[in-house]
């Protein structure tokens, strides 16, 4: 049974507030309420077993793919966020001293060091990944490439408690207990981890620790980054005869099946040509070496991140790298994260109009976007910007209920833009609460919040701390009065904490 530790727990704070709870969504505001009040909310999770603290299933949506189709991803409650990242790091280290070796290069996704909040203080591990293959390519005549389908929603939890188990005996209990919770948050499914939080990774690589094994101990190389596999050999039919074998391995122990679409045999050196050096790997490669690369502290699973030296990036450096990533056929995640996310830490606004004039290509990147026009929109840009969002509000690349939750959040906050009464109008007419209480605020709309105070318990958990935090634009004594009383009524402790944050700050 497991009680967590003030160490997980402190952990788990830093890595939230540096980076994030979920790659997909905007980072609640409920945090800043518990940080605000951080020893009452350790008090209250180091009081019981994890199995015994409230859980509730997390919101789900989907993201476009750049080559088509959805992926569903994730965001937890900002309690249950906090657990899962105190559970990850609970048994992270043990899980990485039961993986193949660093300097094998044989696992090389996300090599697990806990240091100053993040699991992956040493990157991602796709460079070691691509150096790696070109090695055992020069060694082998052949190579087996597949990969694993819907890899984190199909991963079975009771196999994870296992893995967890394997590493270190000593973590059973814990292994029970991430089993118990992550069933709670899968409203008792028995398969799929979370889509965007960090700990997910953790518990991924537990998952694959055998499957790299039992590929070592087919007597071949292999190296893999996630769920993307690498085994070479000499000879192409003892490679089939080894797909054939995991083929059946991950099926009968994981309940796992390998993508048809993308798994075959080929030769080695023509892989490397094709994938790793052809024109447009090699274009991306000197692209990238042109910009400042945000740390690769990311929940990708597909996408190349490339490290390079820090150098100072220009305006016509970036301009010219979103325009080539628009001319290709799909949108590069991996580059067009880096791009954006090196414009937006350097708060340079000099892409912001090309992406949203390309909204729908960038829509896979939509986060990304959306946090680097937060970070660079003042009053000049706003009224730049605005004929152009005011265009995009009405078309079709908003249909997908996440693309537009963040437009909604980004356009929310900005004051001169809501000034426009389409914009108004596509916020506040929306069905999203979370992101009309940040406009009431941006605003002032008192009548809003006033509206919504009389409704506020029949609103869901996320909807509810909402129309709580946008109280701030009440008089004084209307708000303090509401809240106290709210505070004395109200079950949920999350809620109790937002409400005391807001009167302590507002």
């Amino acid at each position: 049974m497991t009680i967590l530790t003030e160490h997980s727990l402190e952990f788990a704070r830093e890595h939230i507030y540096k980076y994030y709870d979920s790659d997909f969504f905007p980072k609640s505001i409920e945090f800043e309420a518990l940080w605000h009040q951080w020893d009452d909310v350790k008090k209250e999770l180091m009081s019981k077993n994890v199995t015994k603290l409230w859980v509730t299933p997390p919101r789900a949506m989907t993201i476009a793919k750049p080559k088509g189709g959805f992926r569903v991803v994730h965001q937890l409650e900002p309690i249950d966020a906090i657990i899962y990242t105190a559970l990850a790091c609970h048994i992270a280290m043990a899980i990485e001293a039961a993986r193949m070796p660093v300097d094998s290069n044989i696992a090389c996704s996300y090599r697990l060091s806990i240091a100053d909040g993040s699991f992956f203080s040493g990157g991602a591990g796709w460079t070691d990944f691509g150096t790696k293959t070109e090695e055992l390519a020069t060694n082998h005549t052949h190579i087996l490439v597949t990969d694993i389908t819907d890899f984190y929603n199909q991963i079975y939890l009771h196999r994870l408690n296992n893995a967890i188990e394997s590493a270190d005996p000593q973590l059973k209990p814990v292994a029970d207990d991430i089993e118990t919770f992550l069933s709670t948050l899968n409203s008792k499914a028995s398969q799929g981890v979370p889509v965007g939080p960090a700990a997910s990774i953790v518990m991924s690589e537990a998952v694959l620790i055998d499957v790299d094994l039992f590929l070592r101990d087919q007597g071949m190389a292999h190296t893999r980054y996630v769920d993307d596999i690498r085994v070479f050999s000499n000879s192409p039919r003892e490679l089939y005869k080894v797909l054939e074998r995991l083929t059946l391995y991950l099926y009968e122990n994981h309940r796992l099946t390998l993508s048809t679409e993308k798994t075959f045999v080929m030769e080695a050196g023509e892989f490397v040509q094709t994938y790793l050096h052809n024109n447009y790997a090699e274009e991306k490669t000197n692209l990238l070496e042109t910009l400042e690369v945000f740390n690769p502290y990311t929940n990708e699973f597909e996408e190349i991140e490339v490290e390079i030296e820090e150098v100072e990036p220009q305006h016509g450096q970036l301009l010219a790298a979103i325009e080539k990533i628009i001319n290709y056929e799909h949108l590069d995640l991996g580059l067009a994260r880096s791009v954006i996310r090196t414009a937006r830490r350097n708060s340079l606004p000099s892409i912001a109009k090309h992406l949203l004039q390309n909204f729908e290509f960038f829509v896979p990147a939509v986060n990304d976007v959306a946090l680097y026009l937060n970070e660079v929109t003042d009053t000049e840009l706003s009224n730049e910007l605005r004929p152009v969002v005011e265009e995009l509000i009405a078309s079709s690349a908003l249909d997908s209920q996440l693309v537009r939750f963040w437009m909604e959040w980004y356009v929310a906050q900005q004051p001169e833009f809501m000034k426009s009464p389409k914009i108004h109008s596509f916020v506040f007419g929306g069905a999203n609460v979370e992101n009309q209480a940040l406009a009431a605020i941006t605003t002032k709309n008192v009548a809003w919040v006033r509206n919504h105070k009389t409704i506020v318990y029949n609103l869901g958990g996320w909807s509810r701390r909402a129309v709580l935090n946008a109280s701030r634009v009440l008089p004084s004594d209307e708000r303090n009065n509401w809240l106290k009383l709210f505070m004395g009524n109200s079950p949920v402790i999350l809620d109790r904490w937002v409400a005391k944050w807001v009167l302590e700050t507002a």
